[in-house]
């Protein structure tokens, strides 16, 4: 049996901000905007993955975080090449760091959605 990695879904509090977020920080590209049910999802590629986006539906609640682990997706990662010149470039772009792993050529920045973006040097 071949597996291979198709995409990760988010649901977002602000789809627009959060589409915005990720055009304008990390270069993704929105490749397709479709009606699934009467739910607008909008497909990106972000650091060579897709990732697709919708809005919360109206019934749902969104969980503040409260700086504790918490169930569900909390974190994306994404590798670089260059950790300090990324940061920099990331923070100029208007990214929010949230903390710095430099001992283990790692950094952390605040996402929307409470979605924390972990990049990693390789």
């Amino acid at each position: 049996m071949a597996i291979t990695f198709h995409h990760v879904h988010l649901r977002c509090e602000d789809l627009d901000g959060a589409i915005s977020y990720y055009e304008n920080i990390f270069d993704g590209k929105v490749i397709e905007t479709a009606d699934v049910g009467g739910v607008k999802v909008v497909r990106m590629e972000i650091g060579g993955q897709r990732v697709s986006f919708s809005p919360k539906l109206e019934d749902m609640e969104v969980e503040d975080t409260s700086g504790n682990p918490r169930w569900g997706l909390y974190q994306l990662a994404f590798t670089v090449e260059n950790l300090d010149a990324t940061v920099e470039e990331l923070q100029a772009n208007g990214a929010e760091i949230d903390y710095l792993r430099p001992e283990i050529n790692r950094a952390f920045f605040k996402g929307p959605d409470n979605v924390q973006i972990e990049l990693l040097e390789m």
